[in-house]
Order: C-alpha cells, then sequence, then structure tokens
C-alpha cells in the first residue's frame, strides 16, 4: 500500500494595492454642518476646534501621515472626549465622542502593529471621518425642535394672532367719547 500524498493547498494571496504612499480616498461624500445653535455651542470649544481641524486634515493625508499622526489624533479625541461643556452634557453626545475615542485607538493600534497594513490603516481613517459627521449630526439633533415644540409653537402663534384680532375688533367697536353724545335733529349743543 501506497501513502496517499496530499497535496499542498494552494493560498491565494490578494495584494492590496494600497500602499502607504497614497492619499487617503475618503469613502463618504457627506458633508455636514452645523446648525447656527451648536455653532454657537462648540464656538468657544477648543477641543472641538482642535478635533474638526485635525479631521479635516485626515481627509487629504497620506498613509503614512495618517500612521505619524495616529497617537495625536488619539490624544486629540481623549481631550474632546473629556471636555464637553457642561451644556452639551447629553447622553447621545457622550456616547458619540466615545465612538470617536474608540475609532482613533483603533487607527492608533493599526499605525503601530509590527505588520502595518495600509487597508487597516485607511479604513480607521474613515471611520473617524464618518464617526466625526455622526457626531457633528448629532449636535444639530440637541437644537431641533421635536413635534411638541413645533405644537407648542403653533398655539403660541394661534394665541398671539387671537389676541391681535381682539384687540383690533375692541378697537373697531370703541366709539370716540364725542361721539357718544349724539345730538338729535334740530337740537344744538350748547357750549361751556
Amino acid at each position: 500500500m501506497s501513502c496517499e500524498e496530499k497535496k499542498p493547498v494552494e493560498t491565494v494571496q490578494v495584494t492590496d494595492s494600497i500602499s502607504l504612499s497614497d492619499t487617503l480616498e475618503v469613502q463618504t461624500n457627506r458633508r455636514v454642518s452645523l446648525l447656527p445653535e451648536a455653532q454657537e455651542m462648540v464656538s468657544d470649544w477648543l477641543e472641538y476646534a482642535t478635533a474638526y481641524n485635525q479631521v479635516e486634515d485626515l481627509k487629504t493625508a497620506t498613509g503614512r501621515a495618517l500612521i505619524s499622526n495616529s497617537q495625536p489624533v488619539l490624544q486629540i479625541m481623549e481631550a474632546l472626549n473629556t471636555s464637553i461643556p457642561d451644556s452639551l452634557q447629553e447622553t447621545p453626545v457622550l456616547a458619540r465622542t466615545s465612538v470617536l475615542l474608540t475609532k482613533a485607538n483603533v487607527l492608533h493600534q493599526a499605525s503601530t502593529k509590527k505588520d502595518i497594513m495600509p487597508r487597516e490603516v485607511f479604513d480607521a481613517a474613515n471611520d473617524i471621518i464618518l464617526e466625526f459627521d455622526n457626531f457633528k449630526l448629532q449636535l444639530n439633533e440637541l437644537f431641533l425642535k421635536t413635534p411638541a415644540d413645533f405644537e407648542l409653537e403653533l398655539d403660541r402663534q394661534f394665541e398671539e394672532r387671537r389676541d391681535s384680532l381682539r384687540l383690533v375688533r375692541e378697537a373697531e367697536n370703541q366709539v370716540p367719547p364725542a361721539a357718544t353724545d349724539t345730538l338729535q335733529f334740530g337740537e344744538v349743543q350748547e357750549e361751556e
């Protein structure tokens, strides 16, 4: 009897066509702008401005720049997460900054591996960009009116209109005091 020979399993290596010298291709074309109310709330928040600028820089960074900036990105997101102003201390905002911190950790881990995989680095950077837009959406949502707010506003406007109409009607129904002393035909008013 002969031993059955096993054929070596053929492995197909997919070569990643991305290199660290390539520039990040942002995988979203969504651009989120803050509402004026939200913009006013973050205008004095230095850590937000720093994070915003860092995310904007990520959009045009090379793989090497992403790797070298992974530690600063992590520090910036940690500062953002721990410095949320009291006026924005809402659970959804806290959750979004935690997600940003997690994504920054993923970028840092992908950048400090022994065998760096460019795809992982670029994917992690894209995740940070996407999550920062989600964070801005969440900030906007704090200032959006709910259906109940719209109902209250409509009620207030209705009351204001009703009050103005009442004042107009009262003014129309009022007769000037001199006109209340009506003269009968043929009577003469005596001057005092």
